[in-house]
């Protein structure tokens, strides 16, 4: 605190109204902080305070308490909620979208339609004080700054959400080593050390990345697969295999690796002689196709979707693949894209073992390289999953 407020508080009359800003940092990212304040000063019209433009926004934070001794507090704010703001539009919305704001969770950049309340939670929050006659000060007068972790959401409806915050140095319940094993599901963010994402940004341990990911016979091949752990092939790879691999009906018998195309499904023999029927999985493995995305709008092809999301369509696009969600003709306008309402990526992480294996365990049926790669059911075992994302699999002595 600087001497000017030490000399203020000492009198026993201020000639000025107090001023509070908060900054909220959300993930990652050179410019991932959004200033605001509470508009009951300045009718809600933005403030500048310290090189910063600080938007208003109904918020409220109650519980404020400073103790020498017993547990730390836990106060709660309490704020608009975010996400009916941003359905009708606001200059909140605009701060997110201009450009001025870099924010990335989970190696993903996060957009206002894309915006949730719960990424807030493990946001820090900085709340800064001052009075109203230093606003315009050069070097900056204020109050010493109380920093918070948002902890968890207590409580929300159409209006407004309660947040509770956790001082960083609040470490009540916390216990060493820090990590919760769960053997079933890998915890590791999906490339989120993937080489494509900047040091910077990366998290985890899944070094897993969009496509070439790996070496078969000497090359290298992308591997694409769905977050129920259906793999993700290249259509036209499918159908170049020819006729005695690739049917478009379901003929009395197969071998292991025969696709078959069928109601809008495509299936992939899990073993030879196989006459079992196309709905049991212990004989076939349901897998999903794409093309290449097209902006051709010249002959009106529909990009479609369908209740069964293994049938709507899939398509490659800036080195991954994406689902439709929402059918339109083909054209320039709707590319896909992570703040996409046509497009969602269709490689995802079922974060299991099965999921693991299938990448990284990988084994063509052919010897193309690229996108044209195949894999067969039988995953290469030999292959060691390269990190551990599953430390309650295996028995430790």
């Amino acid at each position: 605190m600087s001497d000017n407020l030490a000399t203020d508080q000492l009198k026993q009359e201020i000639d000025s109204g107090l001023l509070e800003f908060f900054e909220l940092t959300i993930g990652t990212g050179s410019n991932n902080t959004l200033y605001f304040h509470d508009g009951k000063k300045e009718n809600l019209s933005d403030i500048t305070f310290g090189g910063n433009v600080y938007i208003a926004l109904p918020i409220m934070m109650d519980g404020i308490e400073i103790s020498a001794d017993g547990a730390l507090t836990r106060p709660t704010l309490t704020i608009a909620n975010v996400e009916s703001i941003l359905k009708s539009g606001s200059k909140f919305k605009t701060q997110m979208e201009d450009g001025t704001w870099g924010a990335t969770v989970n190696s993903e950049p996060l957009v206002a339609n894309d915006f949730k309340m719960d990424h807030l939670v493990g946001a820090i929050l900085v709340r800064r004080k001052t009075l109203e006659k230093y606003l315009t000060s050069d070097p900056i007068v204020e109050f010493e700054k109380d920093e918070y972790i948002i902890d968890r959401i207590s409580g929300r409806d159409n209006n407004f959400v309660t947040l509770e915050l956790a001082s960083p140095f609040d470490i009540g319940g916390i216990r060493i080593p820090n990590r919760v094993v769960i053997g079933k599901y890998c915890p590791w963010v999906y490339q989120g050390a993937s080489p494509d994402v900047l040091p910077e940004n990366r998290i985890g341990a899944c070094n897993w990345k969009k496509e070439n990911q790996k070496l078969s016979n000497g090359n290298r091949v992308s591997v694409f697969v769905s977050d129920n752990d259906e793999p993700i092939l290249l259509k036209s790879a499918i159908v170049a295999l020819g006729s005695g691999v690739y049917f478009t009906s379901k003929q009395s018998s197969h071998d292991l690796n025969d696709f078959v195309a069928s109601n809008g499904l495509y299936y992939r023999s899990r073993q030879d002689l196989n006459t079992g029927a196309l709905n049991k999985k212990v004989f076939w493995t349901v897998v999903r196709v794409y093309t290449e995305w097209s902006s051709d709008d010249t002959d009106e092809d529909e990009y479609t979707t369908d209740i069964d999301h293994r049938k709507s369509a899939h398509v490659y696009h800036s080195s991954t693949v994406w689902r439709c969600v929402k059918a339109h003709i083909k054209n320039t306008n709707f590319p896909p894209s992570l703040d996409s309402r046509h497009w969602v990526r269709a490689d995802l992480c079922g974060k299991l073992l099965e999921s693991c294996k299938q990448r990284y365990q990988a084994r063509g049926m052919n010897t193309s390289s690229g996108r044209n790669f195949i894999a067969s059911d039988k995953s290469n075992t030999t292959a060691i999953l390269p990190f551990g994302g599953f430390p309650g699999s295996r028995k430790f002595r």
